[in-house]
């Protein structure tokens, strides 16, 4: 046990030698580790300062460079002073200066612009969400908006105002009257800007118009106008119930993007196709600017060529000019918003649009007697938009092309104009009010005050049929259609029409007189013979009646 004790003693010694060994090696590694990244250092120390003053020297080095170049650069003078002579032998003699082309002097860069100080931005209170009268800090925030807003009006309303006169100091002529567009312009097209978003999103992710329609040129779309039967906004599919955006519409944004010259624009008026021209007459009422509205749509409103433009919604025909005259007295084309015509504009467009109704039945009646424009010389009168009524005289000129016909005629004035024959009459003794081809009919004063009578009235509601419009409302969700809001009268007047139904259904499954008149005589006869005999057999053999019996099976 002795000499066991002894041998792990001495093991343990020899071990713990071992370690002492390996922490002394370790400690002289460590100091010449440290020693090592202490020279190495010194050295990135010596580094930094040489390339320093290398970099210090660079520098000296080109700025003298830079002073001779400048200084050879300078203009000498008419009296140059000469060089004075080396007396020391040791100056290091001077290089000779070589014949150099003088460099142009460049200019330095110009300076960046200032920028404006702005005003100080008032913040908002802290203490309160609204404005407070009695709080300074809110009303001084308040005043700061409010600043602020005019500041943003009146720029964009000089804004405005710059575009208006750049266009039309452009299209003048030297006489300072207003003259057409040329037909390669493009017209400009503010009112683009505000294409609904909603349309917009649903024609981009129309499969359709991404692969036919996006890619088509005028006259492709042209051809996709010309096989249109709708100018909706929406149409539904062949092989399903959803609606999509009509190739109507898609095809007047697509023409919008590709920003038509004035040619090709009164190319689609012109043309004979009533969809081509429905989708030139939206294309200005989206696009163009609103005070281009009535020169070019103004023609179109004595257009009489008949066509149903909504046979999903409203089986009625209408003529041509009756849809011009929606596009410009509403601000809703189907569930599309239109851009909003100034109030100012507005009152001008339904005081000019009121007298369009007479003028439409005095076309119709002048078809008739087209034979009295014929010769020159006749006395007729003309009216203009405003409902002003002019002296003048035929020449003997008509144009007739089928639809938007036209009489030339010669003013007082000696000009000549081609004239509607909605707007002209044969002034006689005889004419009575009915005969629009000789009488002025009712005055533009007339049709205004009773145009203004019917809005008063439209706005007030009667009974409980206090919803004046239809009161329709189609939205797609999720990828279904619902249609709500139906006026009250359609509903009562369905529950209606289904007790009317109730009540023809009753009666058919009532039975007839006669037919309970037979079933009465049946159980009357059955009935009575049963209780006779039953009363028979109740009897007992004295006489003495007993009680009743029924037999069961």
């Amino acid at each position: 046990m002795a000499n066991q004790s002894t041998n792990v003693m001495a093991h343990l010694l020899a071990q713990m030698q071992g370690v002492e060994s390996l922490r002394r090696q370790n400690a002289a590694a460590a100091q010449l580790l440290a020693t090592q990244l202490q020279s190495l250092a010194a050295a990135e120390e010596q580094a930094k300062a040489l390339a320093v003053q290398r970099r210090a020297q660079e520098v000296a080095v080109a700025s003298a460079q830079l002073a001779t170049t400048l200084a050879r650069a300078q203009p000498t003078p008419h009296t140059a002073a000469p060089a004075p002579a080396s007396t020391s032998s040791s100056a290091v003699p001077s290089p000779t200066p070589r014949k150099t082309v003088p460099e142009a002097k460049r200019e330095p860069p110009p300076r960046p612009a200032e920028p404006v100080p702005a005003h100080d931005e008032v913040p908002r209170c802290h203490l309160h969400i609204k404005v407070q009268k009695t709080c300074r800090l809110c009303m001084a925030f308040f005043e700061y908006q409010d600043a602020k807003n005019k500041k943003l009006q009146e720029r964009k309303d000089a804004a405005i105002e710059r575009l208006r006169e750049v266009t039309s100091s452009k299209y003048k002529n030297d006489t300072g009257t207003s003259t057409t567009f040329s037909q390669t312009d493009k017209a400009p097209l503010p009112n683009f800007s505000h294409f609904p978003n909603v349309m917009l999103e649903r024609i981009l992710k129309n499969d359709h118009y991404n692969m036919t329609i996006s890619n088509s040129s005028v006259a492709d779309l042209k051809n996709i106008l010309f096989a249109c039967e709708t100018c909706d906004t929406e149409s539904r599919a062949h092989n399903s119930l959803d609606l999509e955006p009509s190739a109507f519409i898609c095809s007047v944004y697509r023409m919008l993007s590709l920003h038509l010259t004035e040619g090709e624009l009164q190319s689609l008026m012109n043309s004979r196709s009533c969809w081509i021209r429905c989708a030139g007459y939206m294309y200005v009422r989206l696009g163009i600017h609103q005070d281009r509205y009535w020169d070019l749509l103004s023609d179109a409103l004595m257009d009489d060529d008949e066509f149903v433009p909504f046979p999903g919604r409203e089986a009625e025909s209408m003529s041509v000019g009756q849809y011009v005259e929606q596009l410009l007295a509403k601000d809703k084309y189907c569930n599309l918003n239109l851009p909003r015509i100034p109030v100012a504009q507005r009152k001008s467009i339904n005081k000019r649009l009121v007298l369009y109704g007479q003028f439409r039945r005095r076309y119709d009646a002048n078809l008739e007697v087209m034979e009295r424009f014929k010769d020159a010389g006749v006395k007729v009168e003309v009216c203009n938009h405003d409902g002003e009524w002019a002296p003048a005289e035929t020449t003997g000129v008509q144009h007739t092309p089928g639809r938007l016909n036209t009489v030339q005629v010669k003013l007082a004035s000696g000009r000549e104009q081609h004239v509607s024959i909605g707007m002209i009459i044969v002034p006689g003794k005889s004419a009575g009010m009915q005969d629009l081809t000789k009488s002025r009919g009712r005055s533009a004063q007339e049709l205004l005050d009773r145009y203004q009578e019917q809005q008063r009235d439209s706005a007030v509601a009667s009974g409980k049929d206090y919803c004046k419009s239809s009161g329709r409302h189609t939205i797609h969700a999720g990828g279904q259609t619902f249609i709500c809001g139906e006026k009250r009268g359609r509903d009562r007047e369905d529950e209606i029409e289904a007790a009317a139904a109730l009540t023809r259904d009753a009666k058919r499954s009532t039975p007839s007189l006669e037919q309970e008149m037979k079933m009465a005589a049946i159980m009357e006869k059955y009935c009575a013979s049963n209780r006779a005999s039953a009363q028979s057999r109740s009897q007992n053999q004295d006489g003495i009646e007993g009680p009743e019996r029924l037999r069961l099976g």
